[in-house]
């Protein structure tokens, strides 16, 4: 069995299935709480910028990711 450790809280995801109760995002395991915490920063920051691309999405959302892994 793997032991999955969120990268944002440090706390392990006990019975870890990816897609149910953590996912992945580049090289970053995240647990459902800090997901959707990042997923609303992320839709937060950009309700300001329309009209917006992915680019724009994908790039805020690598950026928030890096700053709530350090």
């Amino acid at each position: 069995m793997t032991a999955i450790v969120c990268d944002i809280c440090k706390k392990p995801v006990a019975g870890a299935r990816r897609g149910d109760n953590y996912m992945t995002i580049l090289d970053k395991d995240i647990c459902e709480g800090c997901s959707d915490e990042l997923l609303l920063a992320t839709k937060m920051q950009m309700k300001t910028r329309r009209p917006y691309t992915f680019k724009d999405y994908n790039d805020t959302l690598v950026k928030n990711l890096g700053s709530m892994t350090r």
